[in-house]
């Protein structure tokens, strides 16, 4: 059984990563999302395919968010944090899928789970968060896939941009007082190699 399973987890596991576009919507942006094209939302992901309809997803993601309002409660404020995404999602295909697979080879998708935001530079909180969405994801080849998703993140906080609002209309989020982000973008995975279930030599 020692040996039998890291098999079957290897036979069943992607890696890759993901890169995408991040999105900030709170006090200083309460109606429209503000987005960070530089740097790019950038990091691993690693998934483990229950079945063909299940998969479970870890991420690392580093982003950075920003923000600004030149009639903050009267004034001028702005902000920019960066952070380090750590999570656990929870894939549903809404068709049979398989990376690396000629006939389930592709399948839009829904996502949620739970993680963890880590603040590393600027004035803003490290903050538990839970992330859902979907997206589409495709065979590229033979052991390559991708899709493109967008998810997103409801935390516990309203200090993710320094900035507490305290619930003046002027401010108040149509999605409630605690501060939002969201990912758009892409990934690419690469199915880790199994020798003795793919490699010819062993038939």
């Amino acid at each position: 059984m020692v040996v039998t399973s890291p098999v079957e987890a290897q036979r069943k596991s992607d890696i890759g990563f993901f890169t995408g576009v991040p999105w900030y919507l709170g006090d200083l942006s309460p109606v429209i999302p503000r987005y960070h094209l530089v740097p790019p939302a950038i990091g691993p992901i690693f998934r483990y395919n229950i079945n063909m309809h299940n998969a479970v997803r870890a991420h690392g993601i580093f982003y950075t968010l920003s923000g600004s309002n030149e009639n903050f409660h009267g004034g001028e404020a702005d902000f920019q944090s960066s952070f380090v995404d750590l999570g656990l999602d929870f894939e549903f295909n809404w068709w049979p899928y398989k990376s690396a697979d000629r006939k389930a080879k592709y399948s839009p998708y829904v996502s949620a789970g739970l993680g963890y935001s880590l603040n590393y530079t600027g004035n803003s909180v490290s903050h538990l968060y839970l992330p859902f969405g979907g997206g589409f994801k495709a065979n590229l080849g033979k052991r390559m896939s991708g899709g493109i998703e967008v998810t997103m993140r409801k935390t516990f906080n309203d200090m993710i941009d320094g900035y507490s609002n305290m619930g003046g209309e002027a401010v108040q989020s149509p999605v409630g007082n605690n501060d939002w982000y969201f990912f758009s973008g892409v990934f690419l995975t690469y199915k880790i190699f199994n020798y003795r279930e793919e490699c010819p030599t062993y038939d």
